[in-house]
């Protein structure tokens, strides 16, 4: 189908997406252990009639039975060279069943595998494996790619990029979200979006996770960001097993009487995930009849965001400003920092400048010496701030190497900064924004260098943006910077960079920027230059200062300028900094070094440091107990805690369970001289047929940081060898993690064997369609999260 046949139906009709698949071949006969995906090959005629009843119930869009066909996952099952002929194959028989009015989505899953650093898979190793999966779809006739129940925004982003690549057809992308409105790694709604949208997706919402009640609020808070359709596929409500069968506890009417409050959030698709079945959609697609998509204005201000955060840019919003102080450039610190590999001194700053107030950090790693590459330096950058800092990132460089490098690795949408108007430089730069999902910033020179004209320099911007329009860069992700000359050097100049930014601003109609604080280079008392400037550029029509956050005078400027333009309705804002500022002696204080202890560098996740820090403190006297109660408990406990409390996320608590693992690497001859012992025994594994093992990995490294010893028996393990293994090993806990609903039925069966054989050791059970009412229906404790896990962990063991 044409992309644009596609657009045309989202305006005018509410789409039905099918249902379950899974759901449906366990009633086709799915056993415990197969590969769904398989069915094609060998089951081909249970796949058409499963298709077949969900376009006889009124969808307008079938998805294949392929969301677990990559090459990683069938590896699995001993089928990594069957990808072509898997995806092929369930492209045509959808195909054969959808008729003349039904669409074929060809359907794509996570890999399974947490990315790096959070996990062991690359850039490189996912891309491939979306690209192969995705070009055996389109080759198989498909007419849009569905790419669902993603949890990993970075693994999500290179999935559509991969899709993307391998053909011209419409991409849609879900997230799946907890019951905390974020992502397993910490995405929320706003931020999904803003990533999804910038990589142009066609379509972009939610699917899985929990019922259509919940789901309403996601989209909702999409829809308040982003003009793109929306697309939703909720469960049917949450998993029961009843007489040793999985249902789901909302009825096709039940369900179907959410479906008018999803479109008026804005939705254009509606499906069903867990638990639904032609049945549901039968109900919702009926509900619907004759219903149109709510009418959405067009969004008008700019986004940039972190994995986790999105900030917002508009002529009603308080300003923003962008953080300039990590730059090699002069300071000899942060050079030092980056030659001797402690980025950890990078983090610090990025997290400085945020508590000063920056919304924004520009990040440099331009290299003059030759001692280490800028690529590396960049990477090893990014990979420091992103873990310290929820802000989003500017890319600063001018080598299109390291642009490309720094975008494969960066979590959210990034300002790339920067392009000049040459056209090499140009159209290079132009074409990584559009393919990364970034923000531009152009510069108003050229191979002549900067104009001395203002006419000149909007002439040079009025080329970038025409540019930029023309490849698909939205009016909203464009920046113009304008240039800022010294005062003391190119005095003449100085008004021409604010004529130009005015005309940018009246004319062009995109943001700008300005590196403010190159205006009072080389002269004294520099602060109130530095911010009458900013006063003056801020008038011309500057939307985001580059600038340094520490200087107190700036934020004076910053907050008097929100109130005087109604940008801070009644003052809110700017009460609350005057407050704070009369309660300090001056924001410099910021800039004061933070604790070097052990307990908050394994906060931080500075593995690191964690070495050296240990060594200290061992030529201190203190003994490996001393150190790891005091030290390592305690700040896994705090991060603990900060994770229930949404101010840490998952790779926040990743990290500092590495750097924890760390001190324990570096005390582990000590721990044992000091005859240490383990808190408890903790058996691990993933049930039967389910060869997810995400969720059991976290829990395993959790409580191995705080003092288990943990046996994991892997993934995809019969009952008889946890049996056997819980007789060797003894343990004072096992644990079980599935995340089917098919293979979770296992978890029953192991507790019965191990009550059938004597064995009273108590069982904790965990996983995405696992509820508490669940685990008590079969006499195990419950835990949400691996948070959750250690303490009721620890619970057990004390009684």
């Amino acid at each position: 189908m044409k992309k644009q046949e596609f657009y045309k139906r989202l305006e005018k009709e509410i789409l039905i997406f099918d249902g379950a698949m899974g759901t449906m071949l366990q009633q086709s006969g799915l056993k415990t252990g197969e590969c769904p995906e398989a069915f094609n090959l060998n089951r081909e005629e249970a796949i058409y009639q499963i298709h077949r009843q969900y376009v006889e119930a009124g969808c307008k869009i079938i998805q294949t039975n392929t969301f677990g066909a990559n090459r990683i996952k069938l590896s699995l099952y001993g089928l990594a060279d069957q990808v072509a002929p898997i995806n092929q194959k369930g492209a045509a028989i959808a195909r054969m069943a959808a008729g003349e009015d039904c669409l074929v989505a060809g359907d794509i899953g996570p890999i399974g595998k947490l990315m790096a650093p959070l996990g062991p898979l690359s850039y490189e190793e996912a891309y491939h494996a979306f690209y192969e999966q995705a070009l055996a779809l389109i080759q198989g006739g498909v007419d849009l790619i569905n790419i669902e129940t993603m949890s990993d925004i970075q693994e999500a982003k290179i999935a559509v990029i991969a899709a993307k690549d391998a053909g011209d057809v419409p991409v849609i992308c879900t997230m799946t979200f907890q019951k905390d409105m974020r992502t397993l790694t910490g995405t929320d709604p706003e931020t999904a979006a803003t990533i999804l949208e910038a990589l142009d997706v066609a379509v972009l919402g939610a699917n899985c996770s929990f019922g259509p009640d919940l789901m309403i609020d996601i989209l909702d808070r999409m829809n308040k960001v982003t003009s793109k359709p929306l697309i939703v596929q909720p469960n049917a409500g949450l998993p029961k097993l009843v007489n040793g069968e999985t249902l789901f506890d909302l009825s096709p009417e039940a369900m179907s009487a959410y479906s008018k409050a999803l479109v008026a959030a804005g939705v254009n698709i509606i499906g069903g995930c867990c638990g639904t079945t032609p049945l549901h959609m039968q109900a919702i697609a009926k509900s619907l009849a004759g219903e149109t998509p709510t009418s959405r204005e067009p969004i008008a201000f700019s986004k940039l965001s972190s994995g986790t955060k999105t900030v917002l840019i508009h002529e009603t919003l308080p300003y923003n400003l962008i953080g300039e102080c990590i730059n090699l450039t002069g300071k000899k610190h942060l050079m030092e920092a980056v030659q001797n590999d402690n980025f950890h001194v990078i983090a610090k700053e990025a997290k400085s400048q945020v508590k000063a107030g920056a919304q924004i950090i520009d990040v440099n790693m331009g290299i003059r010496d030759g001692m280490i590459s800028e690529e590396m330096a960049m990477l090893n950058a990014i990979m420091a701030v992103q873990r310290a800092v929820d802000a989003p990132l500017s890319i600063d460089t001018v080598n299109f190497e390291v642009m490309e490098a720094a975008l494969k690795i960066y979590r959210g949408k990034p300002l790339l900064n920067s392009t000049s108007g040459e056209d090499a430089s140009l159209d290079k730069v132009i074409a990584l924004a559009k393919r990364y999902g970034a923000a531009l910033l152009g510069l108003t020179l050229d191979q002549q260098g900067i104009p001395d004209t203002a006419e000149k320099r909007f002439q040079i911007a009025e080329k970038i943006v025409t540019r930029a329009l023309a490849a698909g860069i939205p009016r909203e992700d464009i920046f113009i910077d304008t240039l800022t000359l010294t005062a003391g050097a190119q005095q003449k100049w100085v008004p021409d960079t604010l004529k130009a930014l005015r005309k940018v601003k009246t004319e062009l109609g995109v943001r700008t920027i300005l590196g403010v604080s190159n205006i009072s280079h080389g002269l004294p008392n520099r602060r109130d230059l530095t911010a009458t400037y900013l006063a003056m550029a801020l008038e011309a029509g500057l939307d985001i200062p580059i600038i340094n956050p520490y200087e107190e005078k700036i934020w004076a400027v910053l907050h008097s300028a929100d109130v005087l333009t109604g940008r801070d309705q009644n003052a809110q804002e700017y009460i609350q900094w005057a407050a704070k500022k009369e309660a300090k002696d001056g924001i410099m204080h910021i800039q004061s070094a933070e604790k070097e202890n052990l307990l908050e560098t394994i906060k931080r996740g500075e593995r690191e440091r964690v070495s050296d820090l240990i060594e200290m403190m061992k030529q201190q006297g203190l003994s490996a107990m001393d150190i790891i109660q005091g030290q390592v408990v305690k700040a896994l406990e705090e991060v603990g805690e900060g994770y229930e409390k949404q101010t840490y996320f998952l790779p926040q608590l990743l990290m500092a369970a590495e750097a924890a693992q760390k001190a324990f690497s570096c005390l582990k001859d000590d721990l044992e001289q000091e005859s240490y012992e383990k808190t408890g025994t903790y058996l691990i594994a993933t049930v039967k047929g389910d060869i997810h093992d995400i969720g059991k990995n976290i829990v395993s490294i959790m409580l191995q940081n705080h003092g288990f010893r943990v046996v994991d028996l892997g993934k995809d393990v019969p009952a008889e060898i946890i049996i056997q293994k819980a007789i060797a090993e003894k343990p004072d806990i096992i644990g079980l993690s599935a995340l089917m609903t098919t293979t979770m039925q296992e978890m029953k069966v192991v507790v019965e064997e191990l009550r059938s054989k004597g064995l009273n050791i108590p069982v904790m059970v965990g996983g995405a369609v696992v509820t508490k009412a669940y685990a008590a229906s079969i006499g195990a404790e419950y835990a949400e999260d691996a948070v959750e896990a250690v303490k009721i962990a620890k619970e057990i063991i004390s009684k």
